[in-house]
């Protein structure tokens, strides 16, 4: 059987392939729990937490995908294992090319993502104009999110960590409107 007929015949059965993943179907969402401070050196580098490492390594991923991400109002990164970036790519290729949505999305997301190999000591280089916009100084404090996970600087998660416990506090109902 070729590649092409495999990958798709795993595609069907509700995984993804990343050929620069590895031969092995991933599953299209990672868990990445908890949330995490770890420092950026001068070159740029820093850290993946330990616990996401392993969750990448479980699914045989080598690198993640980074672009700027806006989140209550400040400015962070949010972060994917490629075969998950892969999978959102696909079903944007779905949508009409022609949609001004979809333009936004592109030049706003899309454009400014980067693959960022992880590097025998766990580390991955976040480019400069990830970095810039970002914000991301010296200390990083990597959370988890539902489709990924976020890269801030850690002061300002601080202050929406801060804010959501506020909001919290103020109205214990906040959530109830997630429905779970």
């Amino acid at each position: 059987m070729s590649q092409e007929k495999l990958d798709q015949s795993v595609r069907e059965e509700g995984h993804q392939v990343s050929s620069r993943a590895g031969s092995r179907p991933m599953p299209q969402s990672l868990a990445f729990r908890g949330n995490f401070s770890h420092a950026l050196d001068d070159k740029g580098r820093v850290s993946l937490p330990a616990e996401f490492r392993k969750v990448l390594a479980e699914a045989d991923e080598r690198a993640v995908v980074l672009t700027n991400y806006i989140s209550d109002g400040a400015r962070c990164l949010e972060g994917f294992g490629v075969g998950a970036w892969v999978a959102f790519e696909e079903k944007l290729r779905k949508k009409s090319r022609f949609n001004p949505k979809l333009h936004k999305l592109e030049n706003f997301y899309l454009s400014r993502a980067a693959e960022c190999p992880i590097d025998s000591a766990g580390r991955i280089l976040i480019p400069l104009h990830l970095r810039q916009y970002g914000g991301l100084e010296r200390d990083l404090t990597f959370t988890s999110s539902i489709h990924g996970f976020r890269i801030w600087e850690s002061r300002v998660w601080t202050l929406i960590f801060e804010q959501a416990e506020s909001a919290l506090m103020e109205n214990p109902e906040v959530f109830s409107d997630i429905d779970l």
